[in-house]
């Protein structure tokens, strides 16, 4: 490759630049796209699956990553239904409560 100063182009010479580099990027962007597919296909071809199957297996494992639920620990006298963990910021009912001067030992359920 020649020792080119981009300084000493004109502009005609650097858009001409641009779109080759352009060009370039793209089709090594191809090429390296075209690889990883050609990889994932004799992965999965060794394991005797088709790229469906290997990809829903995939899926499955993020799946499995679900949070277990926290029972509520604390109740609204007023409203039973309005129910807090203990966890995260205090509910609007709760906080309304400890501020007119109740115990947060009251609401425990």
């Amino acid at each position: 490759m020649k020792d080119i100063s981009i300084n000493e182009l004109t502009v005609d010479e650097l858009k001409r630049l641009q779109q080759e580099a352009e060009a370039l990027i793209s089709s090594k962007k191809e090429k390296a796209i075209y690889d990883a597919y050609h990889k994932v296909m004799e992965i999965a071809a060794s394991l005797e699956l088709s790229i469906e199957e290997l990809l829903e297996y995939g899926s499955q494992k993020r799946k499995t990553t679900t949070r277990k639920a926290v029972e509520p620990r604390y109740r609204n006298i007023n409203n039973p239904e309005e129910t807090w963990t203990g966890r995260g910021k205090q509910p609007r009912w709760l906080v309304a409560e400890l501020k007119k001067g109740a115990q947060l030992e009251d609401f425990i359920i």
